[in-house]
């Protein structure tokens, strides 16, 4: 039965985290295709870097690979850190208009399933 619980764990992580690659995938293919790098701002060209390092933390984790939690839980709270940054105006970015403080928080939902799918052990009955 456990070989089941953990097949299912490992594809509930492989979906998940394969979700959060392609969405930030598809976010840096966006800015990407918008023009060249070096026109942006130095806030769009680190968000850009923290989506690389979310994204290759992410396949660490598919791999099963401890160490891309770690790059995971980094990478993202950096992110949500550089929305605050801009969310309180040190930064001029259009997604701030009409946002809660607390909205930049959803971020940490994602990468909470994750871990708690990799550490929470499933008792069986036996």
């Amino acid at each position: 039965m456990t070989g089941k619980i953990d097949l299912i764990k490992r594809v509930a992580i492989i979906a998940i985290a394969g979700f959060l690659i392609l969405l930030h995938a598809v976010g840096l293919f966006d800015t990407l295709s918008k023009g060249a790098m070096p026109d942006y701002s130095a806030f769009e060209n680190l968000q850009s870097i923290l989506s690389v390092f979310i994204i290759l933390s992410l396949a660490l984790v598919i791999f099963g690979k401890r160490i891309g939690l770690i790059g995971m839980w980094v990478s993202i709270t950096t992110l949500i850190l550089t929305q605050y940054w801009a969310h309180f105006g040190f930064v001029d970015a259009d997604f701030t208009q009409g946002r809660s403080v607390f909205s930049y928080l959803r971020g940490f939902m994602i990468p909470t399933a994750i871990t708690v799918l990799c550490y929470l052990p499933f008792k069986t009955k036996t």
